[in-house]
């Protein structure tokens, strides 16, 4: 279970998480702000014994939230970039060797599950299957794991951290609210300065999420092929009358 773990895993969960515990951070402080607002900051109360305790607190909350901010992006912005995707790598050659490895699974399926007598009809996938699992019995495990570290573990990292931002968006205009309230002119600079820079850095990072996952699809269909190819390479040549040569 734990060797499903990596570095790469446990930085694209906590560094989104650190942001969104950050943002409650805030919420609490406009809270603070709104209930005592003659006493200061509130993380300012916090006594120099607690700090060390409360800092190390923030680890695993940032952990759990970060969980759940990568349940978020996966039900509403993997779909949209996924879709974006799929779309810039449909133009290139990469498209049509998915699409032929599309075609290797589709036909090994109905072959495998077609009834004596009856072809097997399989609907369409709603959208490209997952073709590393498919194909995991002639890619190693050793280099999936490399390819997915190098890219696809980025590729959640950004979207991760775009969701964060937006989550913490609410909380960050609350605390600017109760602190600038009472003049006008700077609070609603200082907001409109927060939205530039908030969107500023989604569009990075969506960008960047974007960018990651077509490298790694890209890379995915060089692996899957070159898998192919040296495994075929290694069959070993049919023997005399037309049986496969199983041995010395």
């Amino acid at each position: 279970m734990f060797s499903a773990f990596s570095f790469g895993k446990i930085i694209k969960t906590i560094l989104p998480g650190a942001i969104l515990t950050a943002a409650l951070l805030l919420l609490a402080e406009g809270l603070w702000g709104i209930w005592r607002p003659a006493e200061g900051f509130l993380l300012g109360k916090i006594p120099k014994d607690w700090i060390t305790s409360f800092s190390a607190a923030l680890i695993p909350v940032s952990l759990i939230l970060g969980f759940f901010l990568n349940t978020i992006a996966w039900m509403i912005l993997n779909s949209l970039v996924r879709a974006r995707s799929d779309l810039e790598i449909k133009q290139t050659v990469y498209g049509q060797l998915r699409e032929k490895l599309n075609e290797n699974l589709a036909a090994d399926a109905a072959a495998y599950f077609s009834k004596p007598g009856a072809a097997c009809v399989l609907d369409p996938f709603p959208r490209p299957p997952t073709l590393e699992y498919y194909y995991l019995p002639v890619v190693t495990l050793t280099n999936l794991n490399y390819l997915w570290e190098s890219y696809f573990c980025w590729y959640e990292f950004d979207i991760n951290s775009a969701a964060a931002l937006i989550l913490s968006l609410p909380a960050s205009v609350f605390l600017l609210w109760v602190k600038f309230r009472h003049t006008r002119f700077l609070l609603v600079g200082l907001i409109l300065l927060l939205l530039a820079v908030i969107c500023a850095l989604y569009k990075m990072l969506t960008s960047a999420a974007v960018k990651n996952l077509v490298s790694y699809e890209k890379n995915l269909m060089l692996l899957i092929t070159g898998a192919l190819a040296s495994a075929a390479k290694n069959v070993p040549p049919p023997a005399p009358g037309g049986a496969a040569k199983t041995g010395p």
